[in-house]
């Protein structure tokens, strides 16, 4: 089995935002669970995205 990683800008500037809404502490200071949620989500979405793994939307 062959895993091709999959890294374009989008992939990058995901995970890079993702780290940044976690660790930036003076961003939605008074809502600090939706930054982490935000921010996990992000990082998650990007590692999928990373490998391929991509969530299909059924209409």
């Amino acid at each position: 089995m062959h895993i091709t990683l999959n890294i374009n800008l989008l992939v990058i500037f995901t995970l890079i935002g993702g780290l940044i809404v976690l660790f930036w502490p003076r961003f939605l200071e008074r809502f600090k669970p939706l930054r982490y949620v935000i921010g996990i989500s992000l990082l998650i979405l990007g590692v999928m995205s990373l490998f391929g793994l991509h969530i299909f939307i059924i209409n």
